[in-house]
């Protein structure tokens, strides 16, 4: 059972982490793929993102990553009554030990910031995702 387990979440972690690197919208929500681990929300606070940190968008969301300080940074692209979100997770000793998203619902335009705390040692990877709250759907991934 453990490798079975261990060979899904290589698998979900190939899928995802082609959607960081890739534009083409996500099969699956976020929170499907990877069903071991629960899914930490956090709610963005009001902010100004540094510059040269690592981003990723798709149509009405911006996320980024300030690895000094574990921050993440969430940008609404979009007129809509929907969030834009930094979906990530998070990897130690090569199994999944985290996952998580920073919901931005400031509105469209303003850039929000939610502070997490990751083990040295872990690795990321996110992408930017539209999430509407209201119906509990997400909308598309990078």
């Amino acid at each position: 059972m453990k490798r079975s387990m261990k060979a899904l979440a290589t698998v979900a972690s190939a899928i995802l982490v082609g959607g960081v690197l890739t534009s083409a919208p996500a099969s699956a929500s976020p929170s499907d793929i990877q069903p071991m681990v629960s899914y930490e929300w956090n709610t963005a606070e009001a902010g100004s993102p540094p510059s040269g940190i690592p981003c990723v968008s798709t149509t009405g969301a911006i996320a980024c990553f300030q690895a000094n300080g574990d921050k993440w940074w969430v940008k609404d692209t979009s007129s809509d009554s929907a969030s834009a979100v930094a979906n990530w997770v998070n990897y130690r000793n090569g199994s999944l030990y985290r996952k998580g998203g920073c919901r931005n619902g400031l509105g469209s335009g303003k850039w929000g910031v939610c502070n997490k705390n990751y083990y040295e040692d872990s690795t990321l990877a996110f992408n930017a995702c539209v999430y509407d709250a209201s119906e509990g759907v997400w909308v598309r991934c990078s």
